[in-house]
């Protein structure tokens, strides 16, 4: 198992981690802790008057950071770095 594999497997699992944040599933709890880190600037005014807008750009940055991260782990498998799954015999 090499290096550059074991930090790919290791950056996907990153990507993945922090796509989970922005799940659509957490999208009210994300774009609240949004508003209220950013109240009474323009961006907190801004997502408060384009509240679906800001949704579809959190849903589609967790669709690209997952992506992002699947395709890490899948090159660190391919290289032989990944965390081999058990098959029961």
């Amino acid at each position: 198992m090499s290096n550059s594999a074991i930090e790919l497997e290791t950056k996907g699992r990153r990507w993945l981690l922090w796509s989970f944040i922005l799940c659509p599933c957490h999208l009210p709890w994300t774009l609240a802790v949004l508003m209220a880190v950013s109240g009474g600037t323009f961006l907190g005014a801004a997502l408060r008057e384009h509240i679906w807008i800001a949704g579809a750009v959190v849903t589609t940055a967790w669709i690209a950071g997952t992506a992002y991260g699947f395709r890490l782990i899948r090159l660190a498998e391919k290289s032989g770095g990944a965390c081999s799954v058990r098959v029961p015999t």
